[in-house]
């Protein structure tokens, strides 16, 4: 499985060590963060799949801030690293719902199958959640106190919006309680595409584009220019 993590451990000793567990055992590190800003930004530019995560970092947030900023826009599996036994800081760890909890010193093994295990649940609970059924020609989603029948194609974005996503039509947008991330999993529609972490748009309904939008009717969305090469590549395809 090449599962790409990304290490927040303000302990630059530590943070080696772990990089270079990680490695050897066939883990794909995507990045280091020593801050927790810098944990917030290198997680939204590079999309991992799991965080490890230490709770205590130096700075004025912690590793449960930290997650709690990032989890605003993304959703991504934590496994939490700690030195301290303290009761009120695991019991807030809790409600971010961590994958698990690893106790400093942490044995190689242990660390492996907690980043592992963790993947495979976030994978399995994605590919079975009951939230919505799976995208392919139409989805109900609720208008009020009912549900209408929309057409996927008539979708024109997606945007964040916390936990929840907004599907925005070209007459009408519906808020469904699926983050971006897990919506991104569940589309399986090559008609969408992420071009910003809080935005996903059908290509379909694209009318233009210059350096850092894209432009939908009357809308204008921004796209990083992380994604500028791949979204080229697929505005040629349609």
């Amino acid at each position: 499985m090449n599962i790409k993590v990304l290490i927040v451990e303000d302990n630059p000793i530590t943070s080696q060590d772990l990089e270079e567990i990680l490695t050897e055992n066939g883990l794909n590190v995507v990045g280091v963060a020593r801050t927790g800003n810098q944990a917030i930004n290198k997680a939204r530019d590079l999309q991992p799949d799991i965080l490890l995560m230490d709770i205590q970092l130096d700075g004025s947030k912690n590793g449960i801030s930290v997650v709690q900023e990032i989890y605003k826009t993304d959703y991504y599996p934590v496994v939490y690293l700690t030195a301290s036994t303290n009761r009120e800081h695991i019991e807030k760890a809790y409600s971010t719902f961590p994958s698990a909890f690893l106790s400093k010193p942490f044995d190689q093994k242990d660390l492996i199958h907690a980043i592992e295990l963790a993947f495979v649940n976030h994978y399995q609970f994605i590919r079975g959640s009951s939230n919505i059924p799976e995208m392919n020609k139409s989805i109900f989603l609720r208008n009020g106190d009912k549900y209408e029948k929309v057409n996927i194609e008539d979708v024109q974005i997606i945007n964040a919006d916390g936990s929840y996503s907004t599907i925005i039509t070209k007459n009408h947008s519906y808020s469904i309680s699926l983050n971006l991330q897990s919506l991104a999993l569940k589309l399986g529609n090559p008609l969408f595409f992420r071009l910003h972490r809080s935005f996903i748009v059908n290509l379909k309904w694209i009318s233009g584009f210059d350096n850092q939008h894209v432009f939908i009717d009357e809308q204008i969305i921004p796209y990083s220019k992380n994604y500028r090469e791949e979204l080229l590549k697929y505005l040629h395809k349609f």
